[in-house]
């Protein structure tokens, strides 16, 4: 048994008992793990505010027993409400898919810094952005690439001619990425996409979250890579994200 401390934005709460829940985090340190908080609900009512609030980013103590993935959660200091998304449905929702894609592309105690630190950011930045299209689309591209699964989407998976000259080409989910004509009409399943927009996606994955504010991305442009991923996404967890019915493209 050991006690544990470390940063964490809250994924998911479920109600354990009538005071009581199991809480989520994604955390700096731990990666994503499931804490007991005990307690914790009748401390809520009793403040009459929650104690721990989906979307925040807190300072966590929690202990670590062996056999067992449920930890016991002992305290959790709020760093960052972010305000602004509870007053505002279209950033709660897509830092709402943010939560849900760190969630789904994630497992249990394995860790990640760097995505720790692009999901706040992206957390931080949703709130306050007034427009946050294309720090989403980052934010999608980059958890794809810290995860492993970030597709080619310059050289022809098959035969690796490099397509960037092409006005259009297939980009298949099942083969990992963009086809080039030939290869993508033999029978390999795929969507056509402006070639244009897939290099773009790949310029995106190398930005600095922290500097997107001067990032200009014409809004067709940014909905056909919305397009993309999802197609892709979809693939890779072989379903659609809850999340995805409230946003727009």
């Amino acid at each position: 048994m050991s006690v544990c401390k470390t940063e964490a934005i809250t994924l998911r709460r479920t109600d354990y008992s009538d005071s009581s829940q199991i809480i989520t985090f994604y955390t700096r340190d731990y990666g994503k793990i499931h804490t007991l908080a005990k307690g914790f609900k009748r401390i809520a009512k009793k403040s009459g505010t929650k104690a721990v609030d989906l979307l925040t980013h807190n300072q966590i103590l929690f202990i670590k027993k062996e056999h067992t993935t449920l930890y016991t959660l002992t305290e959790a200091i709020l760093q960052d409400s972010y305000p602004l998304l509870r007053l505002d449905l279209d950033k709660y929702y897509r830092a709402s898919y943010a939560t849900e894609l760190v969630n789904e592309f994630t497992e249990e105690n394995d860790p990640s810094e760097q995505l720790f630190d692009a999901f706040r950011e992206t957390v931080r930045g949703v709130s306050t952005d007034a427009d946050a299209t294309i720090r989403m689309l980052v934010f999608e591209i980059k958890l794809l690439k810290i995860s492993g699964y970030l597709p080619e989407w310059r050289h022809c998976v098959n035969c690796k001619k490099d397509v960037q000259q092409r006005a259009e080409a297939y980009f298949s989910a099942k083969e990992g990425g963009v086809l080039c004509a030939e290869c993508g009409t033999k029978g390999r399943n795929g969507i056509m996409v402006p070639t244009g927009s897939m290099l773009i996606a790949g310029r995106l994955s190398e930005l600095n979250m922290q500097k997107l504010e001067r990032v200009k991305v014409p809004l067709p442009i940014c909905v056909e890579i919305e397009k993309m991923l999802r197609y892709y996404m979809n693939f890779v967890l072989n379903k659609e994200l809850n999340s995805w019915r409230y946003l727009r493209l």
